[in-house]
């Protein structure tokens, strides 16, 4: 998002204020036909269709010639489950003006809502030679051909608009999710690298390159080909923030902060840049300076919840407790389905001593997303101090089916059953444990120090050791 268009979006949001304003108050203020069609695009933006349908029809009322306010009413039908009748008026305009492209276009998208994708690619097949912008065309077939079910010819097409606008968005955005459905990563790895071939000085095709060896984990081979695309063009903000997020996951802290903040000279401060670089100076240890940036990513877009779990962790590492339980709150109640925002909850509750609050913090990860080793020590460990050892073993147990080859999960378990009296199958959990990683049964004498004098764990400790030498 550019400086631009958030000024825009401020200028189409004071002049939406005002039209609902001269609604509610019954005043017949004035505005012309451009500031009628922002007005309902604004709505569209939004997703309030029956605001936007009734916009277009007061707007019809002042303007009943205007081919594209009668387009945005058609469209807010149909997105409004009302097919049939948005499709009536698409097909009434087309009548009125064949061949424009913007109606040729609306009615084939129509036809994927309504059902009819085979209706959409023939009218698309035979306008095609007459259209002016032909990536936008072989877009929509690329998304008629996805309804149908077939991918490939889908992807022939997605292809096709991406030859002709490099950097076309919603293209790429639809390749790679065909990519990770259909698993073909050579396929799409090699149409890039052709486009590169043909010319080296492509930035919007190094830039795809990079972003599908990100999608593959191959994150060395990402930054190359993000900092080729930001060789041949240096004000590229997506390579530049993709750049920076490849840098991150390799733990190139340093250099994935300069390369948010370049995302930021270039494309203006937003939440998302904002509330990233913040990220990245967490990462530093430079907590001050993340809080900040948190700060003004939650400033710029009070629903951003990222920026508010920021402000919760940059409280936490100050062990400012009350402090980071509201931000962990105020991103929870912008969205309840993320386990991060659950755990950093639970760690703070814990901090402060209110361990049933803590446990169903981390009861709440687990549920969301089964399979994070901390979640499962944490709250085992909340029961344990609490002598809940029956309560302690289940939840380890459950974190052996998700991570079965977590040593450190077995060790734990190995101390919960011997408070329990249960010491053969302690010593069978004991011996997975040892084979999984010998030099974590540490684990064991922090969590119990008396089982240093058990001679019988010792006794097998020091026989694993004997019969399996470093």
């Amino acid at each position: 998002m550019t400086g631009d268009h958030d000024h825009d979006w401020e200028n189409d949001r004071k002049l939406v204020e005002r039209f609902e304003k001269s609604l509610k108050s019954n005043l017949d203020l004035y505005f012309d036909e451009e500031e009628l069609e922002d007005i309902i695009r604004f709505y569209f933006d939004q997703q309030r269709f029956m605001k936007a349908l009734k916009a277009s029809e007061f707007a019809l009322e002042k303007f009943p010639f205007s081919m594209e306010i009668k387009l945005l009413k058609a469209q807010s039908l149909i997105f409004m489950d009302e097919v049939e009748e948005g499709l009536s008026l698409l097909e009434n305009i087309n009548n009125i003006s064949p061949n424009n492209e913007e109606v040729v276009l609306a009615l084939a998208n129509a036809h994927i809502i309504a059902g009819n994708p085979q209706e959409g690619i023939d009218l698309l097949e035979r306008f095609l030679p007459l259209a002016e912008d032909k990536a936008e065309v072989f877009y929509s077939l690329g998304n008629l051909y996805r309804a149908k079910g077939d991918n490939k010819k889908a992807s022939d097409y997605f292809k096709e608009a991406v030859k002709i606008r490099i950097n076309h968005e919603d293209a790429l955005f639809q390749l790679a999710m065909i990519t990770e459905e259909e698993g073909s990563f050579d396929e799409i790895l090699h149409f890039y690298q052709e486009f590169i071939d043909q010319d080296p000085y492509s930035a919007g095709a190094w830039y795809n390159l990079g972003v599908v060896y990100n999608r593959l984990g191959r994150f060395e081979e990402a930054i190359k080909a993000y900092d080729y695309a930001l060789l041949i063009d240096d004000s590229f903000a997506s390579a530049y923030f993709n750049l920076g997020n490849a840098l991150m996951n390799t733990g190139q802290y340093e250099q994935a902060r300069e390369a948010y903040q370049n995302t930021i000279n270039c494309e203006g401060a937003n939440a998302e840049n904002c509330c990233y670089l913040g990220a990245a100076y967490e990462k530093l240890g430079q907590i001050d300076e993340a809080f900040k940036y948190f700060k003004k990513s939650a400033k710029l877009d009070e629903e951003y919840d990222d920026a508010w779990f920021g402000l919760g962790m940059c409280m936490l590492k100050k062990e400012k407790f009350f402090e980071a339980i509201h931000y962990f709150k105020k991103a929870l109640n912008l969205n309840k389905e993320n386990p991060n925002y659950w755990v950093g909850l639970a760690d703070a509750e814990f901090n402060l001593g209110n361990l049933q609050a803590s446990s169903e913090a981390y009861e709440e990860a687990i549920n969301l997303e089964p399979g994070i080793m901390e979640t499962y020590v944490n709250l085992s460990l909340i029961y344990f101090d609490q002598n809940r050892f029956e309560e302690a073993i289940d939840v380890i147990r459950e974190g052996i089916e998700e991570l079965p080859e977590s040593a450190e999960l077995y060790y734990r378990l190995v101390v919960y059953l011997i408070k329990m009296g249960k010491y053969k199958e302690a010593f069978s959990y004991l011996e997975n444990a040892l084979t999984l990683d010998f030099d974590r049964h540490t684990i064991l004498y922090e969590l119990m120090p008396e089982l240093k004098q058990q001679k019988a764990i010792y006794k097998l400790i020091a026989q694993y050791k004997e019969d399996n030498p470093s």
